[in-house]
């Protein structure tokens, strides 16, 4: 035995414009938030450390930094 539901004309076309508006609205905030994820991005230097320190293995250092300039007198 089926159950036939009939839903009037207008509240149809309320209810696909409804979802219409809704399904847009969710598009534009998606692309807003990739956009501004493009442009401002996130800042992570304890991850990039990590990912070196795993690269390089526990023997060799994870960053290695330049030797300063000699200093002389004038």
């Amino acid at each position: 035995m089926a159950i036939q539901v009939f839903l009037p004309p207008t509240l149809s076309v309320f209810v696909s414009g409804a979802l219409s508006l809704f399904s847009l609205g969710l598009v534009l905030m998606l692309c807003v938030i990739r956009k501004k994820r493009r442009l401002e991005g996130t800042y992570r230097p304890s991850a990039e450390e990590r990912k070196q320190a795993m690269a390089a293995g526990p023997e060799k250092p994870g960053l290695p930094l330049p030797l300063p300039k000699e200093e002389r007198l004038i």
